[in-house]
């Protein structure tokens, strides 16, 4: 994932947020005050935002006109409670009642909700992305439900758009990266080393530079991204990939706030976070759209990979979903199992899998 550390938590928001948490999460009988934050700046991510946009009003005017409570919400975002890698932890220990965070940070004990890393090229589209997912979440409960151990009820799941690849040159084949330094952060990388590129590992803070120095020529990131972080400026080139569309970025609630909550109100924010979901898929299908739209007009060449070429960089990956699904098997999770739902979910929605992923 190419999003960043996030900005280091500021002294003040640590201190109003921790003097909120040793307050109860209900204020009377018929008042509660709920805390959610994300590592990461609210805007430029999609299930942030409508986290701010849509489930925090929406959530707030339901209760309020449905169930005679009234409910408040103390938002955090861009890092000024928890950065990036402690979210998750912070929903834990009950500093936040809702955490956003992605799976891409968690590598233990979130890293099984980024499975879409380990089997990449199934769909470019958030919306149907996000409807294939849910299915197979569905199927597979202790998939989601394995957080409990952590205190947490996952909530949903945000959906970004697609991967692609930001680079200083021209491309039209995988052997044309080969050779080249091409950077990536986490578990994207094995898809650079598997495709014969040299992987740098990197973050959005320095990659601006890093472009611009020659460090590395190109970068696994999202259009918006690319454009917000006026990564178009030292590189020229962005090439639509089919990596594809993840489900990475989280919503949780600490179990003890959930529990509290009358049943009418857990009801509404059940429901709410499932409206959630369709709002970010949808957000995030409208950036990606929009964001190539505009490196076009600013003079950006925008290349799309053909399938063919799809389908080669999918089985470049040889054993590598296989050996992931293995893992999670051996974790107790039903990886193999999942995945193998996943991709038939996918199939059944009508995509074309450029390549089928031996997972025996």
């Amino acid at each position: 994932m190419s999003l960043g550390k996030g900005v280091k938590p500021l002294a003040f928001g640590v201190a109003a947020l921790g003097l909120a948490a040793a307050l109860p999460a209900s204020v009377d009988a018929k008042n509660f005050t709920l805390r959610i934050g994300a590592g990461q700046a609210m805007k430029p991510l999609e299930p942030i935002f409508m986290a701010n946009k849509h489930f925090v009003p929406t959530v707030k005017a339901r209760v309020e006109k449905e169930t005679g409570h009234k409910i408040r919400f103390i938002e955090a975002y861009g890092g000024t409670v928890a950065g990036p890698f402690d979210v998750l932890e912070s929903v834990e220990k009950g500093l936040f009642d809702i955490g956003l965070w992605c799976a891409c940070f968690e590598p233990t004990k979130g890293v099984h909700l980024a499975f879409h890393y380990f089997v990449p090229f199934v769909t470019d589209d958030p919306v149907l992305q996000d409807k294939i997912t849910r299915k197979t979440y569905k199927q597979f409960p202790a998939w989601t439900g394995s957080l409990e151990k952590y205190n947490q009820k996952w909530l949903g799941a945000g959906t970004f758009s697609s991967y692609g690849l930001g680079t200083k040159f021209k491309w039209s084949k995988m052997s044309d990266l080969k050779g080249h330094k091409i950077a990536g952060a986490g578990p994207n990388l094995p898809w650079l080393k598997l495709s014969g590129a040299t992987a740098v590992q990197t973050s959005l803070n320095e990659a601006y530079n890093s472009l611009q120095s020659g460090v590395y020529e190109g970068l696994v990131i999202f259009p918006t991204a690319w454009l917000g972080f006026k990564l178009n400026e030292p590189a020229k080139v962005f090439t639509v990939v089919g990596w594809g569309s993840t489900s990475l970025y989280q919503m949780t609630m600490n179990l003890n706030s959930y529990n509290k909550l009358p049943a009418e109100v857990r009801k509404i924010i059940d429901e709410e976070s499932e409206v959630w979901m369709d709002k970010s898929a949808e957000e995030s299908s409208r950036r990606f759209d929009a964001s190539l739209k505009k490196l076009k007009e600013t003079g950006s060449t925008i290349q799309y990979l053909p399938f063919e070429e799809r389908a080669k960089m999918a089985a470049a990956l040889g054993d590598w979903p296989k050996q992931n699904a293995k893992k999670f098997d051996g974790q107790g999770l039903p990886g193999t199992a999942l995945m193998k739902a996943y991709l038939a979910n996918a199939e059944a929605a009508g995509i074309k899998l450029p390549h089928k992923y031996d997972l025996d």
